[in-house]
């Protein structure tokens, strides 16, 4: 019943929402699946999706349990022209009760330069420490380039993160200010995309994220709010997810 009542309260708030162009990677940037880029939705916007991405390229990787199903959960929020916020929860699919609701954390992101015609937008992205685990956690700067071949608009975007991320005691009982080594390569070194409007309802997405390649194909519905996204993970694994976005009145 309770599970019901949150499926239901979400579909009537989502169809409050005034449509929104955006797409989003599994963690809730502004991004296609992993890689992300230097956009933000924008003040009163918000966001939320669920992505499922299988054991082969599982993020979360627990001591003991090196790569199983996971479904990740987001929200993001723009409550400033410049700046967004966003929530995830990610639970296993085959967790052990004593592992919780799942991997939690949240991040910032920060718009730090538009796009120019002849230079592209900046974004500076931050973690939250919101758990002892930073599987999803990180800190990058990248940059995002709109072209137009031909009345199709092709998207290129390029940033690097640091390996390292801050331990603290916020929200983690740690008693003190550590730097630790990431737990996994999520957007760790140099990372890229492009993007490509094939149809209007239709893009074509690349990554180059870790030494992997990924490819997909995300799809805009009618309505202009939801998004849907067909993946594959270096030719290996193959994930699905949706995001709705939309402007709050």
């Amino acid at each position: 019943m309770k599970i019901g009542f949150l499926l239901t309260s979400i579909l009537l708030f989502a169809g409050t929402l005034h449509p929104c162009l955006a797409q989003f990677t599994l963690t809730g940037q502004s991004g296609n699946f992993l890689v992300p880029e230097a956009r933000v939705i924008g003040d009163k916007k918000i966001a939320f999706g669920s992505s499922f991405n299988p054991q082969q390229e599982a993020l979360i990787l627990y001591p003991n349990r090196r790569g199983t199903h996971e479904i990740h959960n987001f929200v993001t929020l723009g409550f400033l022209p410049f700046m967004e916020l966003t929530f995830n929860l990610t639970p296993i699919v085959d967790a052990p009760l004593d592992y919780g609701i799942g991997d939690r954390s949240g991040s910032l992101r920060f718009l730090l330069k538009k796009e120019t015609d002849k230079f592209p937008a900046l974004l500076f992205g931050m973690y939250i420490p919101l758990g002892t685990s930073n599987f999803v956690d990180s800190n990058f700067i990248t940059g995002t380039k709109h072209f137009n071949l031909g009345g199709k608009e092709l998207t290129l975007s390029a940033g690097v993160g640091i390996p390292w991320v801050v331990r603290t005691l916020i929200f983690t009982g740690f008693d003190s200010i550590d730097i630790v080594k990431k737990e996994n390569n999520y957007q760790v070194g140099f990372f890229g995309s492009a993007r490509w409007k094939a149809h209007k309802h239709l893009l074509v997405a690349a990554e180059y994220q870790a030494k992997d390649v990924n490819l997909g194909l995300i799809g805009r519905l009618p309505d202009e709010k939801c998004f849907v996204k067909l993946y594959t993970f270096s030719f290996k694994t193959v994930g699905f997810g949706v995001s709705y976005t939309g402007l709050v009145k």
